[in-house]
Parts: structure tokens; sequence; C-alpha cells
């Protein structure tokens, strides 16, 4: 009889994420999802399967991190952010996709075994193989993809030029039609790194007083993550 059940719980929770393609896995701060098809706003939880097409929107110090369900593949959302998650499954594997609208995204992206993992914002278009990178979206602004390993291609979609982006680099596309891409500077890096330590964890006050031996009174101030 345990048999029986461990069974249908195991195929139970296997049809449940049949549909699926992605499963949140650490959410911090305000973090709304607004499930494909919908307007309804949810509040983003950890463990909460992801459909083709649901929307994620992060409000300023918030954060989420994201992994599909095939390859493990992980998408982090900074702060003041909208993303779109895409997927949809075919014979080897989830084929995905992801939409910025806006803000501040960091992935690590598993090789995709022959398919590309597309990324789309109202300015351009990057095609990923695997690969761990960054990218800041803004429709007025433009876009960085920040490289930290592996390839990609960038197109911009005003004027279809496309450039290859090796690790190190960073390409610049812009809504005038510009398309750059130049070494990585650390001012590049540092604008990230800050994001995602921030997001990863908000550096925290711990104040109390102490007297010394004078009987003088002292504030002690500890900060910690």
């Amino acid at each position: 009889m345990k048999r029986i059940g461990i069974s249908s719980l195991f195929l139970c929770t296997s049809l449940l994420f049949a549909s699926k393609v992605a499963i949140t896995i650490k959410v911090r701060g305000d973090v709304k999802l607004i499930p494909a098809n919908t307007k309804i706003e949810k509040l983003l939880k950890p463990g909460t399967p992801l459909n083709d097409q649901d929307k994620i929107l992060t409000s300023e110090k918030a954060f989420a991190a994201i992994m599909y369900l095939d390859d493990k593949t992980v998408v982090k959302v900074m702060g003041n952010s909208e993303m779109v998650i895409a997927g949809t499954r075919g014979k080897i594997g989830i084929n995905k996709s992801i939409d910025i609208k806006y803000g501040k995204i960091s992935a690590n992206i598993s090789s995709q075994g022959g398919k590309e993992f597309r990324i789309a914002t109202p300015t351009s278009v990057a095609s990923v193989k695997g690969t761990e990178l960054s990218i800041v979206s803004d429709p007025v602004q433009g876009d960085s993809f920040i490289l930290l390993e592996g390839l990609i291609e960038v197109t911009n979609t005003i004027t279809g030029e496309t450039m290859e982006v090796n690790e190190g680099e960073t390409a610049v596309s812009t809504p005038d039609g510009s398309l750059d891409v130049r070494e990585t500077t650390e001012e590049d890096l540092d604008e990230f790194v800050e994001a995602e330590a921030a997001a990863e964890g908000e550096i925290q006050e711990l104040r109390f007083e102490v007297e010394d031996a004078n009987g003088n009174i002292k504030e002690i101030i500890i900060q910690y993550q």
C-alpha cells in the first residue's frame, strides 16, 4: 500500500510540473508574478513553478532567482526590473528565452546542446548557446551586455547590425541604432557587483549601548549581511 501511495505522489508531482518551464529558487523583497494571459498580480514566493510567458516584476532593492527545469540554467532579476520568462518544451529540452522590458538581469546559462537561448529587449536581441552574462536594459538609453564567460551574438533591432561579443567584452546597443563592442571596464563590473550584493543580502544594522568602566555610554553599531 505504501508503494502505491509513493508512486501516485510521484506521478502527481510529475504531472504538476509537466507544463512548467522553470521554478523560483529565491526571492527577496517585493516581487510580483503576473501569470501568463492574466493581469492578476501575485506575490512571488520561493518554490513557485513558472509557465511560459509568466511576467516577473521586482521593486527597488528586491531580487528573484529562477531556474529552468531541464538544465538548471539560472536567471537572476535585480531590483526595479520587469521580465517575461518564456520556454517551450521540445524533444531535447526546453527552448528558452527571456524578454526584458527594463532593469538588470544576470544569467548563468548552461550549454544548450545546439539550441539557442534568446534574450530580447526593446532595443536588442542576443543569441546565447551557453555562457554567463549580465544585462542592463533601459528603453531610453539602451542596453549593455556584459559577457563574463562564453560567446554571444548581439543584434541591434533598429538597424539589424549584429556583432559577436567575447569573454571580457561588453556590447552597448542603443535606440538610435548604434552597436559597439568594447573591453569591459571595472565600472561595468562594479555596477553589477553592487546591485547583486545588495539584492542577495541587504546590509542590516544592529545598534545597542554599553557602559564603559568610567560610566560613559557608548553606542555600538554592527553591520551585517
